[in-house]
């Protein structure tokens, strides 16, 4: 019942966010209004219908490990106070990567949730957690007071892109073990503090412990 409503609301809204487009208030204030609960309605469905990633390794066509060579591989990204890093700086670690952006309406959705893993594990000096955007950094800085799931996650612009990365949508969520395998590649959003990704996550941590 809850999701028929939401649909409906949701469909009202875009419907609405359309008429004022075309008739082309002189006033931008209730465009914008509409749009944030557009925005927050579409956020609250997607919470509704989620469900837990399937955790399965990228899918390729020659049947090829995908495993990333720190030697030659170019991302490099920004914290929030600035400080640089290159995906070699976490070689041996397990690496939880998402690719997000602050437009991205699935990638708000799944963040609560991206949340309650991340404090399970942000102790644990063998796995990093690395919430990317390629938005620029003055963007994600303005929008993260809209967003308090977001003060909590360590958030990083990239400056330097690599193909090994390349999403064909966002959000994005990569795993990688301490080898440097894809072990996990999950488009579109997922509710992440499901018991299994924690039961993965555990098993991979256990694997080879140094």
């Amino acid at each position: 019942m809850l999701r028929n409503r939401l649909q409906i609301l949701i469909f009202l809204m875009a419907l609405a966010i359309g008429i004022l487009s075309y008739q082309n208030y002189s006033s931008n204030s209730n465009l914008e209004l509409y749009k944030e609960r557009y925005k927050e309605l579409a956020i609250l469905y997607l919470n509704e219908v989620m469900k837990a990633p399937e955790l399965l390794p990228p899918t390729s066509n020659d049947d090829e490990t995908k495993k990333i060579d720190f030697s030659y591989n170019t991302l490099q990204f920004e914290n929030l106070e600035n400080e640089s890093f290159r995906i070699q700086d976490f070689k041996d670690k397990i690496l939880f990567i998402n690719i997000w952006a602050t437009w991205c309406n699935p990638c708000l959705a799944e963040m609560p949730s991206m949340v309650e893993l991340y404090e399970n594990y942000k102790d644990d000096e063998r796995i990093e957690f690395l919430y990317l955007s390629r938005e620029k950094m003055n963007v994600i800085k303005n929008f993260i007071p809209n967003d308090e799931n977001l003060q909590k996650l360590p958030l990083y612009k990239i400056t330097s892109d690599d193909e090994f990365f390349a999403t064909k949508a966002i959000p994005t969520t990569f795993i990688l073990n301490r080898q440097g395998v894809i072990v996990v590649e999950d488009v579109g959003s997922a509710y992440w503090n499901d018991r299994s990704v924690i039961e993965y996550l555990n098993n991979l941590l256990a694997i080879n412990e140094i």
